[in-house]
């Protein structure tokens, strides 16, 4: 009997052990999404036709037709471009509200038989490659640098060399065009040029300009209405709305992709569902990057704010600690509390405001880098106004916030070169710089790490415009970011 139970033991021991090894379950309790090791469009696709849109219709045919895309896990092969290690997010929408959002009406051959359609984004260390609607599992609609293409499958699997070639000879073949900066700037400005306090009496506007440099050699600068920004999932547009007939919304933040379209009756239904929230009060942006964005809410006080960018309309900006983590919100508080002392000591303090104390921070622009910065809101004797004290927080601002933030040039060295420098940024590639002055913004080429004797263009800026935004593109990216500006709008900037 005794060995009978050993057995059993033994058994229900190797049975807990077999189960426990591939366990979903992290220490600390978080369920492990799984890893799919099948990509979902494996295999060779063929463009059969550039489809038309509402939005560009009748345009030229750009010279797709014909051409293969080839997807895996380790490739994806467009036409002449190739991308290493792709990653691939699979959603299920509504086949007609989807291609509505698109601009896009499929004959009734090419339109999905169920309603709900996966759509597969496709993208490659944070850049954006495209998007595919699969129609059935030999039929696609791939939306691919402002195209729209219609795809039929003609082979399970990839050529066999893009199988076997060794990975660096595509890493290598990724930056098709080395020697070549771009980037995206977003700038505030006042709609009064004479309005020197950063617009804060007047009424603001924001632009976005493109520069870049291949070879040391200047392209058309282009400018656009909005903010043009990009993300993993495509370029997206922020702007401030104005009121909406008779809701009478002041300033409303709006964010959307820009492959899609969005109506002011949809727009109308988003504020009745409360999805936006109807205020008087004025929204200053102070920053944008990839998902999320600071803002100035000057409702009642002077608040600042992070925003995501998939819920820009929420009232409730993101959490020190939900971003900083637990060392950085330690971080913030002692600089509050060291704030707040510091304001105590002020006999004309009635009352400081500690309510949203989590959620009162943004950033500051100072020397070439963004730095975090907190805000206190307080009243004086004898005013009703609010007042407030912003305040540093020694914090290093996280890559899920910012992406990139290198000078590549010393801070001093600009300021020899140029004294009137109140600002700067430098391209991944160390091969392009801005130097910002309170009247110009100048375009440089670096070599060997310096600035060339004269700047490639001089912009003017009005007084009190900033920079909001820098996003960079850099080797092949550069060519597509600049072809995804103009196809949104944007114009070459005439020489001033």
């Amino acid at each position: 009997m005794r060995r009978v139970y050993k057995i059993l033991l033994v058994i229900f021991l190797l049975l807990s052990l077999s189960g426990c090894a591939d366990l979903s379950w992290t220490t600390a309790g978080k369920i492990v999404p799984p890893v799919h090791t099948i990509c979902p469009l494996e295999g060779q696709w063929l463009v059969i036709k550039e489809m038309e849109t509402d939005e560009k219709p009748g345009e030229d045919n750009l010279g797709w037709e014909g051409k293969n895309i080839q997807l895996s896990g380790n490739i994806a092969l467009l036409g002449d471009y190739v991308w290493n290690r792709p990653e691939f997010k699979i959603k299920r929408v509504n086949s007609t509200n989807y291609l509505v959002t698109k601009y896009l009406n499929l004959p009734n051959e090419l339109m999905p038989e169920n309603k709900d359609v996966e759509v597969i984004t496709v993208s490659s260390e944070e850049n954006f490659i495209g998007e595919f609607m699969r129609i059935d599992e030999q039929r696609l609609i791939a939306f691919v640098q402002s195209n729209v293409l219609y795809l039929k499958k003609i082979s399970d699997q990839v050529e066999s060399n893009l199988v076997s070639v060794d990975q660096n000879d595509f890493i290598a073949n990724q930056q098709s065009n080395p020697g070549s900066s771009g980037v995206l700037l977003g700038l505030k400005l006042s709609k009064e040029s004479n309005t020197a306090d950063n617009g804060a009496k007047g009424e603001l506007t924001y632009q976005t300009l493109w520069l870049a440099i291949d070879h040391m050699k200047l392209h058309p600068i282009l400018k656009g209405n909005n903010v043009f920004f990009p993300r993993n999932s495509g370029f997206w547009e922020l702007q401030i709305r104005s009121g909406l007939d008779e809701l009478s919304l002041e300033e409303r933040l709006s964010a959307h992709d820009v492959s899609t379209k969005i109506l002011d009756s949809q727009l109308k239904t988003m504020i009745s569902r409360g999805e936006t929230k109807k205020s008087s009060g004025r929204k200053v942006i102070e920053y944008v990057g990839n998902d999320f964005v600071v803002v100035e809410n000057n409702l009642g006080a002077n608040h600042l704010q992070v925003l995501p960018v998939d819920k820009i309309s929420t009232s409730e900006g993101i959490k020190v600690s939900d971003l900083l983590g637990d060392n950085g919100s330690a971080a913030y508080s002692n600089a509050r509390a060291q704030a707040r002392r510091s304001l105590y000591k002020n006999p004309n303090i009635k009352s400081i405001d500690d309510l949203s104390v989590e959620q009162n921070f943004g950033l500051i622009r100072k020397n070439g880098h963004w730095y975090l910065r907190g805000r206190i809101n307080y009243y004086l004797q004898n005013s009703s106004e609010p007042s407030y004290l912003d305040f540093n927080v020694n914090v290093v601002p996280p890559g899920k916030l910012i992406m990139y933030d290198t000078l590549c040039l010393s801070w001093q060295y600009i300021k020899d070169r140029v004294p009137e420098a109140v600002d700067a940024f430098t391209s991944p590639n160390r091969d392009m710089a801005l130097v910002v002055t309170k009247t110009k913004l100048l375009v440089y080429s670096i070599t060997d790490g310096q600035l060339v004797s004269e700047p490639l263009a001089k912009i003017d800026l009005p007084a009190g415009a900033s920079v909001i935004m820098a996003e960079w593109a850099t080797d092949f990216y550069v060519d597509n970011w600049e072809k995804a500006f103009l196809a949104n709008g944007a114009e070459v900037m005439e020489d001033e």
